[in-house]
């Protein structure tokens, strides 16, 4: 394999297990919050600082180009 074609695999697996984690985050409040009753603006703030702390953390992982 290449370099770009092993950038491309990378880059597209990063992309899946991204959304997937991010769904089943939307996945997670959504029962939570249709079991409990809780406000809709709980849920939108829960779903913004989740998403927003994902990327905080998982940012440092992709590094720097050279």
């Amino acid at each position: 394999m290449t370099a770009s074609a092993g950038g491309l695999v990378r880059a597209g697996s990063r992309v899946l297990a991204d959304a997937l984690i991010l769904g089943l985050w939307v996945v997670f409040l959504t029962l939570l919050f249709l079991e409990t009753n809780w406000p809709r603006w709980g849920f939108y703030g829960l779903l913004l600082g989740g998403v927003t702390i994902y990327v905080s953390v998982t940012t440092p992982w992709l590094g720097t180009r050279d």
